[in-house]
């Protein structure tokens, strides 16, 4: 039996290359250039072998799900996710490290103090983002309240979308804490506050 040089893996002595990582196997006595001594009587002796020339590679980076040859499958890097609602790349690292809790201000206090911190901090981008995210929950908000007028059931109405939209406001504040600009749940798809 060989042992494929590669993986360790055990593969029969008729074997060009290996089974499991598809590496070629390389006969001692090519490799080193010495020819196999034959007995004397012998004239059926077979000269050596050429070596094996290697499988193609596929291009580093492409794994299109498939197992690239001589490499093993814990060493697949995925590609990451696109997200399109995450802009947080587009940030500079320091404006959203400085800017964090003016940035959570519109969420929690109000959009009033919200406009307050803004003219202290006018030329953070990361901060605008999350403030006109805030606006379009208080948008939402106002639009969540004219079933209210409808008495009973518009109240029913009024009170699960408030919910939603605090469910969303709580989402939003952990977002800030963690340094991610993503668009809101539902909310986010209020086009004219881009």
């Amino acid at each position: 039996m060989k042992i494929c040089a590669s993986c360790g893996t055990q593969v029969s002595d008729d074997a060009a290359f290996c089974n499991n990582c598809g590496s070629p196997l390389v006969n001692k006595e090519v490799e080193t250039g010495a020819p196999s001594a034959a007995p004397a009587g012998d004239t059926n002796a077979q000269a050596p072998q050429p070596t094996p020339q290697p499988a193609p590679q596929p291009a580093p980076g492409f794994q299109g799900g498939q197992q690239q040859f001589g490499q093993a499958p814990s060493q697949y890097q995925p590609y990451p996710k696109y997200d399109p609602s995450d802009h947080t790349a587009e940030f500079d690292p320091r404006d959203i490290a400085d800017n964090k809790l003016f940035a959570v201000i519109p969420y929690l206090i109000g959009l009033l103090a919200g406009l307050v911190a803004g003219i202290y901090i006018k030329d953070s981008a990361f901060y605008k983002f999350h403030f006109k995210n805030a606006l379009r929950l208080e948008i939402a908000t106002l639009l969540a309240l004219i079933p209210a007028i409808i008495p009973f059931l518009g109240w029913v109405v009024s009170g699960i979308l408030i919910a939603i939209i605090l469910v969303i406001e709580i989402i939003a504040i952990v977002q800030v804490f963690q340094g991610k600009a993503k668009d809101l749940p539902i909310v986010g798809s209020i086009g004219f506050l881009k």
